[in-house]
């Protein structure tokens, strides 16, 4: 075997013996060829077909079931009623025997959740007037009346969508009022400057209106807005009108509201000049029922739509004044008005039951109607129903006021 030593000179000399290797191929030639090279194709997986299968197999298995539990329906039937009787008494059977054996196992839950119904209890002691709200018959009180305002105030606002103003009264608890403020008596001055700004308005389905610019005070008159010099409150007729129908519902005890510029001074509106101090009292109109754009019901006073006298007002209630109000009133309903110096009475063609009513219809069908007579001055006498006692309404004397309407809880 030749012994050829190789080092590292030679190997070097022998590369550069080499000749040097060139393609003269055009670049383009060779783009060309390889986009002409095919890419190996993908192992289809062989699970498609066999989900296919269990999919359609699936579905034949539902649909024999819903034929075969028609058919079993269809049996049961046209079965006897001993046979009936004896399929609830297995029921009954077996549901006492699940009793009997979580009965044991439940038992330091029942104890646990007996502490924490006592610990609540206690916590909600005095406060049962608004507790009454929410009765055993169905949904919460939509008015509350001035005794069932024990361990609670009432927070009022205009709140409004659609250039109509709705009073909606939120319930606020006193032991919060007194970690708020301090003491529970509070007006509604101090009520507003603290708790308008937290409103969410458009959560419950209004426009975001509150709160007013400027500054809200109580005076000995009453109630004073200050605006700044730039507001919005008199850019057309619409929103003066609500601006004015939203200061009235939200502080309706006010003697006066006064409306002044940053010097004090009585405020000057394009429209009107300048503005002198209203009377938040709602008068001469009728009540009506409006819903939101997420179809709520309230109810809600006929603003700037007065009438000549009590009598004409109730009867006004009968039909919708427009397309935004509607009327409190169901349509197979009738009565006659009657009235003296004190009382108007509404009596009812024939005999109403409440009950035959969906709760919130028949509610503010009474109340719009206390309403309304109050807006004249005068307390409300209903006739010629089924029961004298319904609810929390007693038709053998004149029914209260309400001291707020379309009742709501501040969660705020």
């Amino acid at each position: 075997m030749p012994n050829n030593k190789w080092d590292e000179e030679n190997i070097e000399n022998l590369l550069k013996d080499f000749p040097a290797i060139k393609d003269e191929r055009p670049k383009e030639e060779v783009f060309k060829r390889l986009q002409k090279t095919e890419r190996p194709h993908k192992k289809s997986k062989n699970w498609v077909p066999l989900l296919v299968a269990a999919l359609a197999f699936i579905t034949f298995g539902v649909l024999l079931a819903s034929m075969l539990g028609q058919s079993s329906d269809e049996s049961a039937y046209d079965m006897s009623g001993s046979e009936g009787e004896g399929a609830e008494e297995s029921t009954a059977e077996s549901g006492d025997a699940n009793s009997a054996a979580t009965e044991d196992s439940g038992g330091a839950e029942s104890e646990s959740a007996a502490t924490e119904s006592s610990e609540e209890a206690d916590s909600e002691e005095g406060s049962d007037s608004f507790n009454a709200m929410e009765s055993a018959a169905g949904p919460p009180e939509i008015t509350l009346n001035e005794e069932q305002l024990e361990g609670i105030s009432l927070f009022t606002v205009g709140l409004t969508e659609n250039a109509i103003v709705i009073p909606v009264s939120f319930v606020i608890w006193e032991d919060r009022l007194v970690e708020d403020f301090g003491t529970a008596d509070v007006d509604a001055v101090e009520l507003y400057n603290r708790y308008a700004a937290e409103l969410d308005e458009e959560a419950l389905g209004f426009d975001e209106y509150h709160p007013y610019s400027g500054t809200i005070d109580a005076t000995a008159e009453g109630v004073q807005h200050e605006l700044p010099a730039a507001h919005e409150y008199d850019m057309a007729s619409a929103a003066m009108s609500v601006y004015f129908n939203s200061l009235a519902a939200t502080f309706s005890d006010a003697s006066e509201i006064s409306i002044v510029d940053e010097s004090g001074n009585a405020a000057n509106f394009d429209q009107v000049g300048q503005v002198q101090a209203i009377q938040p009292g709602i008068t001469n109109i009728a009540y009506y029922s409006y819903s939101t754009a997420d179809t709520e019901r309230y109810l809600v006073p006929g603003y700037d739509m007065p009438h000549e006298n009590v009598s004409a007002a109730l009867e006004a209630m009968k039909s919708s004044p427009n397309d935004l109000y509607e009327s409190v009133v169901p349509q197979d309903l009738e009565y006659s008005v009657s009235e003296n110096d004190r009382t108007v009475t509404v009596e009812f063609t024939e005999p109403v039951d409440f009950n035959s009513y969906e709760y919130r219809e028949a509610v503010f069908l009474i109340e719009g109607m206390v309403l309304t007579a109050d807006s004249f001055g005068k307390e409300l006498m209903i006739a010629n129903t089924v029961d004298t006692n319904w609810n929390k309404y007693d038709f053998t004397k004149p029914l209260p006021v309400p001291a707020g309407i379309n009742v709501k809880e501040y969660n705020y």
